[in-house]
């Protein structure tokens, strides 16, 4: 209901929204020659003035709003600068805010490929020499570095466990046959042990 009683502060299309500020400055309020200047001086018509800044009528004395609010007039400067009629909103007190932004702006080169990258190959001596000082440059400077190997990070439980749960586990499977048979006896034995049921 609110958008049905103001149906002035709808965005709108761009070249609406121009059509809209071109079509007021042709009407008869906004050609007539009311707005008060200096004293001692005729009234004239200033168009800009009662568009976008508080003007004085001159019939009053009062003064009145501007026709645009400054939200309607944000919207007409990106509308004007959209359809290039940036010279209809430059009295506006948002263009100049407008005109900086766009001043501001960063500009940004067009992407146009991704750039040869000629990666440098080493031979397997250099990449073997390569490798041998990564090693040695992390002796060196590693969180081991000056360590004695009693005093190592504790790290987590998992890590600590791993070699000797490896251990385990492969000394149970080599044993995996013997403890299959044992268990199938000592199953054996205890169904021998067991008496039968009698039916009733």
């Amino acid at each position: 209901m609110a958008l049905r009683a103001t149906p002035v502060m709808r965005q709108g299309s761009p070249p609406e929204l121009m059509y809209g500020l071109l079509r007021w400055s042709k009407s008869a309020r906004a050609q007539a020659p009311n707005v008060a200047v200096a004293q001692g001086q005729a009234p004239e018509a200033n168009l800009a003035k009662k568009a976008f800044q508080h003007w004085r009528n001159a019939d009053t004395g009062r003064w009145n709003p501007p026709q645009y609010s400054l939200r309607r007039q944000a919207q007409l400067v990106r509308a004007a600068h959209e359809t290039g009629m940036l010279d209809a909103v430059v009295a506006s007190p948002k263009y100049a805010r407008f005109a900086r932004r766009l001043e501001e702006m960063p500009t940004h080169e067009v992407f146009t490929g991704f750039p040869t990258i000629t990666w440098p190959t080493l031979s397997s001596r250099e990449d073997a020499q390569e490798a041998d000082r990564i090693a040695r440059t992390f002796h060196a400077h590693g969180p081991y570095a000056g360590r004695a190997t009693s005093r190592m990070f504790k790290g987590k439980k998992g890590d600590r466990v791993k070699h000797a749960r490896r251990r385990r586990v492969e000394e149970n499977m080599r044993t995996m046959h013997e403890t299959i048979d044992e268990w199938r006896k000592e199953k054996a034995a205890a169904r021998a042990k067991a008496k039968p049921i009698s039916p009733l």
